[in-house]
């Protein structure tokens, strides 16, 4: 099966906790996107002015982590393109006018070189985002890469509510 419609059978799973739902969709999201080896959904809170991580898994390592929080005063540019555009390719994050802003407190210490987000939404609003992100070196991401992350931003989307 491929890793969407195995992310598909998770979500609408009534049984499955969110903390699975989440697990899964890093996972598939990570197994889409062959340059993504570090993926992570996020919650927009407090009127789009923050952004906290609901879970993130690191591929090179096999582990998940969750709760930070990033702050729109801190990362304007960043908020900026992601509510107007819906979407960020950058492949050289470190350089790119929306997210280089990231690269202190960020990029650096994680060792990020390349993004890949999509808005996910509920009622046509802004709810979170999903987040594609290699570590170590560039991606040159792919028109195919944006596609499968758009696909799999609308499944997240249709089955998990942030808020829950």
């Amino acid at each position: 099966m491929d890793p969407i419609t195995d992310l598909t059978i998770t979500m609408s799973h009534p049984n499955k906790s969110n903390t699975d739902k989440l697990k899964q969709a890093c996972i598939a999201t990570c197994e889409s996107i062959e340059g993504a080896n570090r993926t992570s959904i996020w919650r927009l809170r407090d009127n789009n002015q923050k952004i906290e991580c609901l879970m993130c898994f690191d591929r090179q390592t096999h582990e998940f982590s969750f709760g930070q929080i990033l702050s729109k005063s801190d990362f304007p540019e960043y908020f900026d393109a992601i509510l107007e555009n819906e979407h960020i390719v950058a492949s050289d994050a470190r350089n790119h006018p929306s997210t280089e802003c990231f690269n202190a407190d960020y990029f650096i210490p994680n060792d990020i070189y390349s993004l890949l987000d999509y808005i996910l939404h509920q009622d046509f609003s802004p709810t979170g985002i999903l987040c594609c992100e290699s570590m170590g070196s560039f991606c040159q991401w792919q028109e195919q890469d944006s596609t499968s992350l758009r696909k799999i931003s609308n499944v997240i989307s249709m089955f998990f509510t942030p808020d829950e």
